[in-house]
């Protein structure tokens, strides 16, 4: 789908992608890494209701509304991130849960802290 003419009304979200450079320092003396891939994440985010209509598009087969975001919206990444920053941010600021977008990864310096951390991301 092209969404070029929506993305061109859309009033941009400018929340902050995190730096490749800065999560690379979060590793320090970490031994054990556990990298988390959230398979399809971007359509776990609700659209606005109402705001469904916007994105339709037609098929031979009817009109469609999309009920959750996907790719092609200019805001979609920055919304994602905010996501993922709000639903984990107690183990973002602690240091050992690192995220961009649907990656994360568990840096730990022990497997039994590894083990521990990565039940608590799965719960």
């Amino acid at each position: 789908m092209d969404y070029r003419y929506l993305n061109s009304a859309t009033i941009r979200n400018s929340y902050p992608l995190p730096q490749a450079k800065d999560l690379m320092n979060k590793i320090g003396n970490a031994k054990v890494f556990t990298k988390l891939d959230l398979c399809n994440g971007y359509y776990n985010i609700r659209m606005k209701q109402g705001d469904e209509v916007k994105a339709a598009f037609v098929t031979p087969k009817g009109l469609y509304e999309l009920l959750v975001m996907f790719f092609g919206l200019c805001n979609a990444p920055s919304t994602f991130q905010a996501y993922m920053n709000d639903t984990f941010g107690d183990f973002l600021d602690k240091g050992w849960l690192m995220g961009y977008l649907n990656n994360s990864m568990i840096v730990t310096a022990t497997d039994e802290e590894d083990e521990a951390c990565t039940r608590r991301v799965l719960q």
